[in-house]
């Protein structure tokens, strides 16, 4: 082809400019050859470059004996693959030598000069390989072999999976401060444990299993640690006990606060009545509930007719007579001193369902519907004063609401005049519709966003959720001792104040609720490490993130990530 003669006659002359011009030597990452190699021709075609190249050096040295030799014995040609230039592929065809060794007592009479930078395998280059192993451990196989072809290199996945599982594995270095924490190579079946450097952010090493053996065996290997972060689990603190006795045990600051989530929503699940008294006070006032009253049929609307109602209805009745069997058979084994595990694997139901279930004195109340609050919601009794005055201009009345604040399309407000239409010509004049819900209407929170709710900082409280926190605390009590208790123990963690906890575990052992109780007994079983977190510094967050990365890895390789991929892949990277 005629781009091909040009381009050929282009780097023939810009390699012979090259050679006739005295230049400093490159650095290695900028030569187009291996060191110690020189071009003795070039060509190019349709499939890229073909670089015809020699060793430089006139010796060689014996495998065996290691001894010098200038005698030749023949020549052959050996083909391999390099680095793309710009996107071309490069080939190599290097004329290699064999020599003869005259040491007479060597073995070996005849070998073959040793080209490393040239073949590192048979038919690709030592920087080609490295190439390839980068690729392979960032994007593992199809994501990698897709990157390399846009690159110029032709690989198959199966070619760079198999580079990652012959990559040699990099030795844990010494570590002082450990992060440990389990990871699920299949959730629910098959767990893993994930070692971190928290000084240097890297992870050191992976484990086939979360078992207290596996990981005292790994840490007597790594007498120098001096800080374990780890989880509640009793597994982990077992053996960070046994296999690194000299290293002081933090307790991760985020579980603690996610164990009292469980104390708290607990509470609630028994408190649901409280939660609608704090609630119900926030309504509308007397006169206006019964004007809603008189104007609204309930939750049905004129897409949810009756019909559709009492079918919910029933679904929902029949879900809670289940919850209710679900309960009493969950009391009458932890009653009768049934395991957690033993509950759940005879009912067939979760762990976190026994959790929730076993200590309840009275049964699950049943779903109520929750009013969605919509956008034209603080509008609709202005556009019902409106429309009972006899203005029925939907780009008027919009007009009127964008003034009072409505920031929003005037599709919606047509929806709701539409609704108002469809009532006025079934003969309900003069009322709203029926999914014109009262917008000082409060929703019930659940356990969960009531113990968020507990949870959070008092200055990022809005004004509503004070007020509800406080008719919460003046109905209850026990809801008032907790979220005292819940307060301060979240100022504990976010200030450190680890000396503190003792005073508050004795308050704990005072208050009403039993879940305090079992809370705070469970710390008293770990005291050391709880006090070390509230105190240091280090916590788990960071291995909470490369488990996150793992995952990542592990679902981007499509079913083809072994553990050994795995580990290759994720030991000893640094995060951004």
């Amino acid at each position: 082809m005629a781009w091909s003669r040009s381009y050929h006659s282009f780097l023939q002359r810009y390699f012979l400019a090259k050679r006739n011009r005295p230049m400093s030597k490159p650095p290695s990452s900028l030569r187009l050859l291996p060191q110690g190699m020189r071009i003795t021709c070039l060509s190019a075609n349709d499939a890229g470059l073909i670089l015809n190249v020699e060793p430089e050096a006139g010796c060689a040295r014996c495998p065996m004996c290691s001894s010098r030799s200038e005698r030749i014995h023949s020549r052959y040609t050996r083909t391999t693959s390099d680095l793309p230039w710009r996107g071309i592929a490069v080939t190599l065809k290097v004329r290699a030598r064999k020599f003869f060794c005259d040491r007479r007592s060597c073995e070996r009479k005849i070998f073959c000069e040793r080209l490393e930078e040239i073949a590192a395998r048979a038919r690709k280059t030592a920087r080609l390989e490295v190439a390839l192993l980068a690729i392979a451990l960032e994007l593992g196989g199809e994501a990698g072999a897709r990157l390399a072809q846009q690159l110029g290199l032709w690989v198959s996945a199966d070619v760079l999976l198999e580079r990652i599982r012959c990559a040699s594995h990099p030795t844990a270095e010494r570590v002082k401060v450990l992060g440990i924490d389990d990871w699920a190579f299949r959730r629910g079946h098959r767990y893993g444990t994930i070692l971190v450097d928290l000084e240097r952010h890297e992870v050191i090493d992976l484990l086939e299993d979360r078992q207290a053996r596996s990981v005292i065996a790994w840490l007597k290997r790594h007498p120098e640690i001096t800080v374990i972060t780890r989880d509640r689990s009793g597994e982990y603190a077992e053996a960070a006990g046994k296999g690194a006795p000299q290293a002081m045990q933090v307790a991760d600051r985020w579980h603690l606060l996610h164990n009292l989530a469980a104390v708290l929503e607990e509470l609630f699940l028994q408190k649901r009545k409280t939660l609608r008294e704090a609630a119900r006070t926030e309504a509308a006032s007397p006169e206006e509930e019964d004007d809603a009253a008189a104007v609204l049929p309930g939750p049905l609307t004129p897409h949810r007719p009756r019909i559709w109602y009492e079918r919910q209805l029933e679904v929902s009745r029949k879900r809670h007579e289940r919850l209710v069997e679900q309960w009493r058979n969950i009391r009458r084994l932890h009653l009768a001193d049934a395991d957690v595990y033993d509950i759940a694997r005879r009912l067939g139901v979760s762990r976190s369902t026994v959790y929730r279930y076993r200590h309840r004195e009275q049964p699950p109340e049943p779903a109520r519907f929750r009013h969605k609050k919509r956008v034209l919601d603080p509008y609709i009794p202005y556009i019902l004063k409106r429309w009972g005055e006899g203005c029925r201009n939907g780009r008027k009345l919009y007009q009127e609401i964008c003034e009072r604040g409505y920031e929003h399309d005037i599709s919606t407000l047509a929806r709701l005049l539409a609704e108002l239409r469809r009532a006025e010509a079934g003969g309900a004049t003069g009322r709203p519709p029926p999914g014109a819900m009262h917008p000082k209407t409060l929703s019930v929170p659940t356990a969960r966003q009531a113990a968020a709710l507990f949870l959070k900082r008092e200055e990022k409280l809005t004004e509503e959720q004070q007020a509800y926190l406080e008719r919460l605390q003046q109905i209850d009590p026990q809801v008032a001792a907790a979220y005292r208790l819940t307060q301060e123990f979240a100022r504990m963690i976010r200030k450190l104040e680890g000396e503190r906890l003792e005073e508050w575990l004795e308050e704990a052992r005072c208050c009403e609720v039993a879940g305090f109780k079992r809370f705070a007994k469970g710390l008293e079983k770990d005291i050391s490490a709880v006090v070390a977190g509230l105190t240091e510094g280090w916590s788990n967050g960071p291995v909470e993130g490369f488990v996150n990365k793992l995952k990542l890895i592990k679902r981007q390789s499509y079913g083809r990530a072994g553990f050994e991929v795995l580990r290759r892949r994720i030991v000893g990277k640094k995060t951004a």
